[in-house]
């Protein structure tokens, strides 16, 4: 967490100072009726949350700083409600859907919300955050924030959202998804530094999320995400491990270093050169693409100009070979010769192959997924090109993996295209009939049923 900038804090205070003076505030006071209050979050949340913003924006490891400087009474509780949401869903959650660690800041908002005059109000927008982030914390941590509260009706609240069938992990897990989505569209993640190998393995998904996240934003990505990977590639107290290496890789392939950068990332790479045949590089890159990390060719040409310069023989050499799959194209016949001849100098189940198989599979379903419907004589003219890496990896999963992104992209075909008479339809279904047959995707009779005309239940 990085001290708020002058610049934003002069903005904040000038907000107080608003608040303070607003006849809303005063109004609100004197009658005490909600809806003055709800006048003044209407004037100057937007105020609170375009600050927010721009903190996030420009400088997100200085969010937390600013979020404790709102818990100020003197800004009435106004967006602490945003910001109590931010907070849960910050936390790194465990296998077991439970937070890793306690989460301090999300109590600090809390309890800055439980003890404040305007308690009433606020806590008819709290509820269901109070739910999840009780659900991810401990019996314990619950029980020692609740005991520091003095006022009997807000100690009745909290108890009532520390609910049963949160025991359940997945109760936690769907619903801690469903209150995520809410959040969607708003920019709120930050990361800690962290100083230490056990501090990294700990914080490690928080850490992934902020820099995916960043990276998505291309160009606005900031100045001080940079200041926070410089701070990273330092840290030679890091150690070396699954995580930390994870870490390097997607911030060589997302990110444009500079040549410093490029230097201490090189540096950081090569301390696992020591590691027999390499293999944790594969066994990490294997585990990013299995949780669904989407390397682009620019993302492949960032990391391979950065291993290029490295001692890394290994992973030096499955790097230019996408590289050079990516400039020739994957649908090139040359192409699959490149990862052919790759695929065939490795052992069949080496992690090596395994993962070149993931980033040719990755390119089919980038295209597949964006292929309209219209469209379907590019897919006819596509599985030719599957048929032919099918063929050079002689791999049941990988053909798997080709069997679902056609079999979902035929239903999508068959909803679209629903007269049975017309020459798309009927093109379809000579395809389907003669390839899927052909390629072992289905038999006679699947198809068969596939293409059967469903009868509407006859009502009586």
């Amino acid at each position: 967490m990085n001290e708020l900038d002058p610049k934003y804090d002069k903005v904040l205070s000038e907000i107080k100072e608003q608040i303070q003076a607003s006849a809303h505030l005063q109004s609100y006071l004197d009658e005490e009726d909600e809806t003055f209050y709800d006048s003044l979050k209407q004037e100057f949340e937007p105020k609170i949350e375009e600050l927010h913003s721009q903190v996030a924006l420009n400088d997100p490891l200085q969010l937390e700083s600013l979020e404790l400087l709102l818990l100020d009474p003197m800004f009435e509780g106004l967006f602490l409600p945003r910001i109590l949401g931010y907070s849960v869903l910050r936390g790194t959650i465990n296998d077991q859907y439970k937070y890793r660690r306690p989460q301090e800041h999300f109590k600090k908002i809390l309890m800055s919300i439980c003890n404040s005059f305007n308690f009433d109000i606020l806590k008819n927008r709290i509820g269901q955050t109070v739910e999840i982030g009780f659900a991810l914390s401990s019996d314990i941590w619950i029980t020692n924030l609740i005991a520091e509260i003095d006022n009997k009706l807000v100690k009745a609240f909290l108890q009532s959202h520390k609910l049963s069938k949160y025991t359940d992990q997945r109760s936690r897990h769907t619903s801690h998804l469903r209150y995520a989505k809410q959040f969607v569209s708003f920019n709120y993640l930050t990361a800690t530094l962290p100083s230490s190998s056990p501090e990294l393995k700990i914080e490690f998904k928080s850490i992934v999320n902020f820099l995916r996240y960043r990276a998505s934003l291309g160009s606005d990505a900031g100045t001080s995400v940079y200041q926070y990977i410089d701070g990273v590639l330092r840290n030679e107290s890091l150690g070396t491990s699954s995580e930390h290496l994870e870490i390097l890789i997607l911030i060589g392939a997302y990110f444009d270093l500079k040549d410093g950068e490029q230097k201490k990332l090189v540096a950081r790479l090569d301390e696992y050169k020591g590691y027999e045949e390499e293999a944790i590089f594969f066994e990490v890159l294997g585990a990013m693409q299995a949780k669904g990390y989407d390397l682009k060719d620019e993302d492949h040409g960032r990391l391979n100009a950065i291993v290029q310069k490295s001692s890394l023989i290994q992973f030096k050499e499955f790097n230019s070979t996408i590289a050079e799959i990516d400039k020739i194209g994957y649908i090139n016949s040359e192409a699959v010769d490149v990862a052919r001849n790759y695929h065939n100098s490795n052992k069949g189940l080496s992690p090596q192959n395994e993962c070149i198989r993931n980033v040719i599979f990755s390119k089919f379903k980038r295209f597949m997924s964006a292929l309209a419907e219209e469209d379907f004589n590019e897919y006819f003219e596509l599985n030719k090109v599957f048929t032919i890496y099918m063929n050079a990896f002689d791999n049941e999963k990988f053909n798997q993996n080709i069997k679902g992104i056609s079999m979902s992209y035929v239903k999508k075909l068959l909803r679209k295209f629903v007269e049975k008479r017309s020459k798309d339809y009927q093109d379809i279904k000579k395809f389907v009939s003669a390839v899927f047959l052909d390629l072992g995707f289905l038999k006679e009779k699947e198809i068969k049923e596939l293409f059967k005309t469903k009868r509407k239940k006859t009502v009586a």
